[in-house]
């Protein structure tokens, strides 16, 4: 398999180290051509793996500085998480689904996202 480059394969490192192992035992080549990494050799091996871990080494501090940021930011008072939505909106959607309108309906009309409306939906069946 031919890819452009590795970060357009795979979106997560376990899955781009994964992959190579899988393609093998099915007999297909696996080469990226902007990294000009060709795991079918040792040496193309070797270089995918340092790749590998160098992005699993970025995804990790970058974790760290999103943690550390957000803390620093609840210290300071600030709020981290997403705002809530508007009262509006929540009565809005306790009335669509009082209406027997299906999830999906809700999310068309509102447009809002599925999680969004699922979660304000339990919220409702708990009350």
């Amino acid at each position: 398999m031919l890819v452009r480059r590795y970060d357009r394969f795979a979106r997560s490192t376990q899955a781009l180290v994964n992959a190579p192992k899988e393609f093998q035992s099915l007999g297909v080549d696996f080469v990226s051509y902007q990294e000009n990494i060709d795991t079918t050799t040792p040496t193309g091996e070797l270089g995918f793996h340092v790749m590998a871990s160098l992005a699993l080494l970025e995804s990790t501090l970058i974790s760290q500085r999103v943690r550390a940021g957000m803390a620093r930011a609840k210290a300071q008072g600030k709020h981290v998480a997403r705002p809530p939505l508007a009262q509006v909106r929540q009565e809005a959607i306790a009335q669509l689904l009082r209406e027997g309108l299906s999830m999906n309906q809700v999310i068309k009309q509102l447009d809002l996202a599925y999680g969004t409306v699922y979660n304000y939906a339990q919220k409702l069946k708990s009350a």
